[in-house]
């Protein structure tokens, strides 16, 4: 790679942690299982009613976070739902961030100084002047080392 040149483009996937899935199941199992036996003595609706909660409960389960560090930016995505994307000059600054569980909630979630795109687990924060980012990654120092030598090349231009 010469001076200047960007490096290739790099792709985090974080799904969510083991023991959140562990519980969301065994919640829409429960969920789901309870309508199904209603409906040995209730008839079809809590048998649709649930497929519904499983048929919901399914997506959240297998639920990522995507990172693209690319060469001009990151591209961050969540639940194949939400998306946004932060140009280099626009970083101000970035950090290991907070482990986050399902207190803090999962998927696109309205912070107090910013916006989360969260899975659970470690994640990493990108100021953006008055505001953050803070997106889940299972490997907060790889990520953060990824980004270094592109900010560092972004605020050269």
């Amino acid at each position: 790679m010469n001076s200047g040149e960007q490096p290739p483009a790099t792709t985090f996937r974080t799904r969510i942690p083991v023991r959140y899935r562990a519980v969301l199941g065994v919640l829409g199992l429960t969920a789901a299982g309870g309508s199904a036996l209603a409906a040995l003595e209730a008839g079809p609706l809590p048998l649709v009613t649930g497929l519904l909660i499983a048929a919901v409960f399914a997506p959240i389960l297998m639920m990522t976070a995507r990172i693209s560090v690319g060469e001009d930016g990151v591209q961050i995505r969540v639940a194949a739902l939400f998306s946004t994307q932060i140009r280099y000059r626009e970083i101000t600054g970035i950090s290991a961030g907070p482990v986050t569980g399902l207190r803090e909630g999962m998927g696109l979630r309205i912070l107090p100084d910013g916006t989360g795109y969260l899975v659970g687990g470690p994640s990493v924060r990108i100021d953006c002047g008055s505001t953050a980012v803070v997106v889940s990654c299972t490997d907060p120092e790889r990520l953060l080392a990824c980004l270094g030598p592109r900010l560092e090349a972004a605020a050269g231009r």
